[in-house]
């Protein structure tokens, strides 16, 4: 399983770690160009369950707590937009 403290890694780290989560968990290893703006919803890798299990990867992983109106396209969709999402949440934990 892979680990990561946002504190220490970089944004583009962060895009790593999510970028081969998903090349090795939901497209089962045939990703290897996978850029940070495709969107998984068009190519297929995110599907409800995928999502879910998404999810729990960057809650345990990032030490974050995604509430279920989250879990939608803007924040899903891309490498992108998922390491902005966890970037707002590792910011909001950290002013705590």
């Amino acid at each position: 399983m892979i680990t990561a403290s946002v504190n220490s890694e970089s944004t583009n780290d962060t895009k790593d770690v999510i970028r081969q989560y998903i090349i090795d968990n939901l497209l089962l290893g045939q990703g290897s160009t996978l850029d940070d703006d495709t969107s998984l919803l068009d190519s297929g890798a995110l599907d409800s369950t995928a999502a879910m299990e998404l999810v729990a990867f960057l809650e345990q992983t990032f030490n974050v707590q995604i509430q279920d109106r989250e879990i939608n396209p803007d924040n899903l969709e891309t490498v992108n937009r998922i390491s902005a999402m966890i970037g707002r949440k590792t910011v909001l934990v950290a002013a705590e």
